[in-house]
């Protein structure tokens, strides 16, 4: 116990100093200038690739502009706004969202002085580390073409990571029902700002894979990291998608690399817990930054806002509303989502009856541990109800994630135990 006590205490200062970082590069995104930033938004006005809070997703659902028009805004102001970037930074400036904003970027354009209030300091907005520099030096197309290849690099990394850790197959029964049967492989260019979240999901993965080689302290310190990045990042739009996934891997490689439902158990364990307490960790962070800079009276307006979230506006109030609008509103825009649970029940009682041969009732009891992250999802869409039904055209995408953590278990299990117990064994090669 002294010994998880001050693994745990170093983990704490690691989230302290992770912060600083954090606000650190949020002052260095609002030192870039606004003029080219301004200029690039009245183009894209012009164009219409800023405006409408809703489009076509290219696949039957809806892409998300509402959220891509606050990541554009964030931080833009007229020439003659006096804040210093350390004000901005710690009280999140933003325009209008799509047609009120378009009216701010026209009069922004026109050199007249638009100066809007540092209200939005309940996000880290640690998105504009990458937009603001990038839409400075190319317009809004440009940014979907950097974000397209973000989201790549970040999917292909959580590929290889996984696949390294737990074999090919593994990394293509988690990854595949999220690319197959919902729309993040549209997102970078229909609605990038949810192409950068789920970037931040698939580098947590990357990073969780990696690092639960080293047992369970390793999986806590990479799904912690994963947790922290994404509450960075972005806030609400698939929390559970990346808490899931990375429990879910973590005790995927623990299965895999050491075999036993011991170590299976710490290291699901381990990442399931760290994962929260780091996002938690990070957003109390946010408040308290700006409760700091702006004055306690923030609080008041971030309390009122989570409770909304929580169970508030016009929404049902049954129990696990949540989880039927989201489910609801998969399968019915997603003709691929039946096909996929078929596939997904399928393969899972064929694993099921191979784990079964290999490892006996132990190895199947791993699997259900190992599994067990997948109900993150629809635990946490009966917490966040409001949220969970207001914007099921996008929160949905963790139900394809779940499918994800569930088939990814199976196929470890069913996988022929490792020959090596010992503490620290030889690398698995992919399978």
């Amino acid at each position: 116990m002294r010994a998880v006590l001050r693994f745990a205490a170093k983990a704490l200062v690691g989230l302290v100093v992770v912060q600083a970082v954090f606000l650190g590069l949020l002052v260095a995104a609002q030192a870039v200038p606004n003029e080219p930033i301004v200029r690039h938004l009245a183009q894209a006005v012009g164009s219409g690739d800023y405006g409408a809070p809703y489009g076509p997703d290219g696949v039957g659902g809806l892409a998300d502009r509402f959220t891509e028009c606050v990541v554009l805004g964030y931080g833009v102001s007229s020439a003659d706004d006096a804040r210093s970037t350390w004000f901005r930074a710690t009280g999140g400036p933003r325009l209008s969202s799509c047609e009120d904003g378009v009216a701010e970027i026209e009069a922004l354009a026109a050199g007249e002085s638009v100066v809007p209030p540092a209200t939005y300091f309940r996000y880290w907005n640690g998105y504009s580390v990458l937009t603001r520099p990038v839409l400075a030096l190319t317009d809004v197309p440009g940014l979907r073409l950097v974000v397209t290849g973000v989201f790549a690099l970040a999917a292909l990394a959580a590929f290889w990571a996984l696949a390294r850790s737990a074999g090919r197959a593994a990394a293509f029964a988690l990854l595949l029902p999220v690319a197959a049967a919902t729309n993040a492989l549209a997102m970078p260019s229909a609605a990038f700002s949810h192409g950068i979240a789920l970037a931040a999901v698939a580098a947590g993965v990357a990073l969780t894979a990696v690092a639960a080689r080293g047992g369970w302290r390793g999986a806590a310190l990479g799904a912690a990291g994963a947790g922290a990045l994404f509450c960075y990042v972005d806030l609400l739009t698939v929390p559970p998608m990346s808490w899931a996934a990375c429990a879910g891997v973590a005790g995927a490689v623990a299965l895999r690399r050491r075999g036993t439902l011991a170590a299976t158990v710490r290291t699901t364990l381990a990442a399931g817990v760290a994962w929260p307490v780091a996002f938690a960790f990070t957003w109390v962070s946010r408040w308290a930054i700006a409760a700091a800079v702006h004055g306690p009276g923030t609080l008041t307006s971030i309390g009122e806002v989570s409770r909304f979230r929580l169970d508030g506006g016009d929404v049902s109030q049954e129990f696990g509303a949540g989880v039927v609008a989201n489910w609801t509103w998969w399968l019915e825009h997603t003709p691929t989502a039946l096909p996929l649970l078929a596939l997904t029940a399928l393969a899972v009682v064929v694993c099921a009856v191979l784990t079964a041969r290999r490892r006996g009732g132990a190895g199947l009891l791993a699997a259900l541990v190992a599994a067990a992250p997948a109900l993150v999802v629809p635990a946490w869409y009966c917490a966040l109800s409001n949220h969970s039904q207001i914007h099921a055209f996008f929160t949905y995408r963790s139900l394809a994630a779940a499918v994800g953590v569930v088939l990814l278990s199976a196929v470890v299990a069913a996988h022929r135990a490792p020959t090596r117990t010992a503490r620290h064994p030889e690398p698995v090669p992919a399978a």
